[in-house]
């Protein structure tokens, strides 16, 4: 099946209803430095990397899930 408007829209209105987005910024070198070549390491698209660092301090942490804690 070809990728038509009526599945743009589709795809569009579920992403704006489930999904959320936000934007990171680093500094060049403590991108270039630190963080480029542990993503490279990982061998991790950079979200999956993101998605599971955030995961691993959630967990480490122990900060649930569903709690308010801002």
């Amino acid at each position: 099946m070809a990728y038509n408007e009526v599945s743009k829209k589709a795809t569009m209105k579920y992403i704006k209803e489930k999904m959320q987005q936000f934007t990171i910024r680093f500094t060049k070198s403590d991108y270039d430095e630190r963080i480029k070549p542990a993503i490279e390491k990982s061998g991790l698209k950079p979200t999956t990397f993101i998605k599971q660092a955030i995961d691993e301090k959630i967990a480490r942490d122990s900060i649930a899930e569903n709690s308010n804690n801002e």
